[in-house]
């Protein structure tokens, strides 16, 4: 798979969870169940993956596969 199209994998990754947190979020709010710890751990798990594939999707759009083989050991 090229660098490009695992960039767009991960930016479709970041939004679809985004969308389900800001659903999450939405149906905690209309249950008055915003604060409860199960949500807050989903939520934190949540904004994670989102930060760490957002993350993701911006180095490999930067297309540099080159200096990332140089570290991978030849791979």
């Amino acid at each position: 798979m090229s660098a490009k199209s695992k960039s767009r994998l991960s930016m479709l990754t970041a939004g679809a969870c985004l969308i389900w947190l800001i659903q999450a979020v939405y149906q905690a709010v209309q249950q008055h169940q915003v604060m409860y710890w199960p949500n807050v751990v989903f939520y934190i798990t949540m904004v994670l993956a989102v930060a760490g594939s957002l993350y993701s999707s911006l180095r490999d759009w930067s297309g540099d596969d080159k200096q990332r083989e140089d570290t991978s050991g030849g791979k």
